[in-house]
């Protein structure tokens, strides 16, 4: 099966949870043959892919980069320049592909849906992040590296651009798979009917069924360093952690995503909490069977796959209910409560080690039982191959 895969930023070059979805979506769907149309506008243009962060994978054919449009003037119409423009020196639309795949309802989810109307070609979206919602919630960037506007009256414009442009994926779209089950009510408000949850996932060699404890609990946090992420908002939860008996060890693992104004904030303020250790783009992998627990403090979240990787390693995310990340995941209050609360709910479940333990394997086992990238990437291959086969019996 011949696939053409639009992405937004993310893999090869960044870490965080989409570009790891990529990647394990290629390794998983290895007798699949990939076109992959990126788009993003970073320091990264230009280069070559095959000495980025991640490896490119065996069943590339091609890796083609173009930059997002300026979104100026009526939308259509810059769109349709954007595209002509973009693809001119391309051969896409030539190009003989069995399925179009698309990762958000943006720009890549606009294009596809393009590509899909003017070839005949069946569209899957996979939808990793409401874009309208994020802006909604405070998003300075996308993964593409489009800036969202500070003026109030051009946010406003943009979420509106966004929902038409998400209107119009879920129009063309065969099969909508949704990796959150806390944005199912946002999609079909805006028009999805073909939705499909398929969760996010973690290989099956990081479950690790034992796990030891030292006397002091380790708090971790990782992820971008990005405004969506709110990584200062872990610097409350040490402060609420003073007033308590226990004397957790704090770790942070972030990475770069070109918010330069906010690293130079989370820099400045580590230096201030010596008793926080702050690790700068290295892979969080050998890092979370530290962890006895993980801050998650985003502004707005799908299905995080950190909380997964934590849980992975019997690491319990604890946090402000937002997204996937519920009870059934781990130890949440609801939106509004003070941090010192947390901090309290921690320190209770912590010194009652029995307890915790059930607690953590509780959760532990619906990691295991539903999100093995084994599993998740065994739907897929189902899905598409039947979303090809409805197409070639409809055409004899």
């Amino acid at each position: 099966m011949k696939v053409l895969l639009i992405i937004e930023g993310t893999y090869p070059w960044y870490r965080g949870g989409v570009s790891e979805w990529v990647y394990q979506y290629l390794c998983h769907l290895s007798e699949f043959d990939f076109t992959i149309l990126q788009i993003a506008t970073d320091e990264f243009q230009g280069q070559n892919p095959s000495e980025a962060l991640y490896p490119l994978t065996d069943n590339i054919s091609d890796f083609i980069r173009i930059s997002p449009p300026q979104m100026d003037g009526e939308s259509l119409a810059f769109l349709e320049n954007w595209y002509i423009n973009s693809l001119s020196r391309h051969t896409l639309s030539n190009a003989d592909f069995d399925l179009i795949h698309v990762t958000n309802t943006g720009f890549a989810g606009w294009i596809g849906s393009r590509m899909s109307v003017q070839n005949d070609i069946p569209l899957l979206l996979t939808e990793h992040a409401i874009y309208w919602k994020e802006i909604e919630m405070g998003a300075v960037a996308l993964e593409c590296g489009y800036k969202i506007p500070e003026n109030s009256r051009d946010k406003t414009d943009m979420i509106s651009s966004f929902k038409d442009l998400a209107l119009h994926t879920y129009k063309h779209a065969e099969q909508v798979v949704s990796v959150s089950e806390s944005n199912i009510p946002f999609q079909k408000e805006l028009g999805a009917k073909a939705l499909k949850y398929i969760p996010n996932g973690i290989p099956a060699s990081w479950l690790k069924p034992e796990k030891s404890r030292a006397k002091r609990p380790v708090i971790g946090w990782v992820g971008r360093c990005a405004e969506m992420k709110n990584p200062l908002a872990f610097f409350e939860l040490v402060d609420a952690f003073r007033e308590h008996s226990i004397n957790p060890e704090f770790r942070m693992l972030l990475s770069d995503a070109n918010e330069e104004k906010l690293e130079k904030q989370v820099r400045a303020m580590a230096s201030e909490y010596p008793e926080v250790e702050c690790i700068w783009n290295r892979s969080a992998k050998s890092y979370f069977i530290e962890f006895d627990f993980l801050s998650i403090t985003s502004h707005n979240e799908s299905q995080p796959l950190v909380m997964l990787e934590a849980l992975a390693h019997k690491a319990l995310p604890v946090g402000f209910r937002i997204g996937d990340l519920t009870e059934k995941y781990g130890l949440v209050l609801s939106p509004g409560a003070p941090i010192g609360v947390l901090a309290e709910n921690i320190v209770k479940l912590w010194e009652n080690q029995q307890h915790f333990e059930r607690y953590v394997n509780n959760r532990f086992k619906r990691v295991k039982k539903e999100h093995t990238w084994e599993h998740v990437f065994s739907d897929y291959e189902v899905l598409m191959k039947d979303m090809t086969q409805k197409e070639d019996a409809a055409e004899e």
